[in-house]
């Protein structure tokens, strides 16, 4: 098959491809070769994202342009053995940048929600001296148990991350302190519907009126609550949206 790309370095930005359509070529471009263009395309974009260190990032972006020469450029372009040469690349780059960014992540997630649950241990400790209510102190162990359950979310969610994860961890592109402040706010509205029972939940023994009362019942709903942030919270704007309309 006759390439019709011309694949090169971009003189302006050694980080980036420039994909052109060669000198002559008139006729219509095969599917074959503009999908694998835009397969190249965005294995680049994951890969300028994951590796800032020039060394790393050098050796995958001399393979995927190699590759995509194979594909694109010349007389015997074959797009096929450039295809599987592609999908090759990316599971090496998964097996070896997989860990390092999960790990990276759930550790910088961790950090930022152990010092959540630990702002509301100390909330927790200033409202048991000062001898409130046992409901604004089992609200403070509600909230600290939504900043474990955030962090373990993210572990249940993405047990395994993929060459297109690599670079985008979180679908919604929320930072993992703005994710906790959303969390615990919604967590927030979620234990004061349970506390003013518009909604009881049941889980064998316990259900969500104990909340007010039951400090153990508290932390177990509240790390449910970080643990089901995502479904939860489409959960209640449908809620909120069906009360309004009523």
């Amino acid at each position: 098959m006759k390439g019709r790309f011309r694949v090169y370095e971009e003189p302006a930005d050694s980080r980036d491809i420039r994909f052109e359509i060669a000198p002559n070529s008139s006729d219509e471009i095969p599917t074959e070769q503009l999908g694998l263009r835009d397969e190249c395309q965005a294995a680049l974009t994951v890969i300028r994202i994951i590796c800032p260190e020039e060394r790393k990032f050098r050796e995958y972006f001399n393979h995927l342009l190699s590759l995509a020469q194979t594909g694109l450029v010349g007389d015997t372009a074959n797009p096929e053995l450039a295809r599987r040469a592609l999908e090759g690349l990316q599971q090496d780059i998964t097996a070896r940048e997989a860990g390092r960014i999960k790990n990276a992540y759930m550790k910088k997630l961790g950090y930022i929600a152990g010092a959540g649950a630990i702002l509301f241990a100390a909330v927790l400790l200033v409202l048991r001296w000062s001898q409130v209510g046992s409901w604004p102190q089992n609200l403070a162990i509600f909230e600290m148990g939504t900043m474990l359950g955030v962090w373990l979310s993210f572990g249940t969610r993405k047990p395994i991350l993929k060459f297109d994860d690599l670079h985008i961890l979180e679908e919604d592109r929320l930072e993992p302190v703005v994710r906790l402040i959303f969390a615990g706010i919604l967590a927030g509205t979620v234990a004061l519907v349970f506390y003013l029972r518009v909604v009881t939940l049941t889980l064998g023994a316990i259900n969500t009126d104990q909340i007010a009362n039951n400090a153990w019942a508290a932390l177990l709903f509240g790390v449910l609550s970080g643990v089901g942030e995502k479904a939860l919270a489409t959960n209640v704007s449908h809620q909120a949206a069906v009360l309004l309309k009523s």
